[in-house]
């Protein structure tokens, strides 16, 4: 499943839409607590309220992705760092290496051992 991105202007529009419900709601819950809530109005409470648990759940996935997502770039970066670290300490010990070599064998110019040159 690929999500698509939303435009601003999508995002605005839903947002403007969420804000209306919200205070439809506050005011159909109140209606509601002091006994005055008509019969024409139950159904559009309940309306509301499905629209925010739907829109509530939507939210809930999409952070469990994006926290998913988080975490694999975040095992891949240890990992990454793990690797940078093993391939720094064995550039060190290629040194090393090749410092003994060099005091054992010492160095010249061309870059050879003494066996090797003509």
């Amino acid at each position: 499943m690929t999500a698509r991105r939303r435009t601003m202007a999508e995002r605005k529009r839903r947002a403007a839409e969420r804000d209306t419900r919200r205070d439809s709601l506050l005011v159909l819950l109140s209606r509601m607590e002091r006994g005055a809530l008509l019969d024409t109005e139950r159904p559009l409470l309940r309306a509301h309220v499905e629209a925010e648990l739907a829109e509530s759940n939507e939210l809930r996935r999409t952070v469990q992705g994006q926290q998913t997502a988080v975490q694999r770039a975040h095992d891949r970066t240890l990992a990454a760092e793990d690797a940078i670290r093993e391939a720094e300490q064995r550039a060190a010990d290629a040194e090393a290496q090749l410092g003994m070599y060099r005091a054992i064998y010492g160095t010249t110019t061309d870059h050879t051992t003494p066996e090797m040159q003509p």
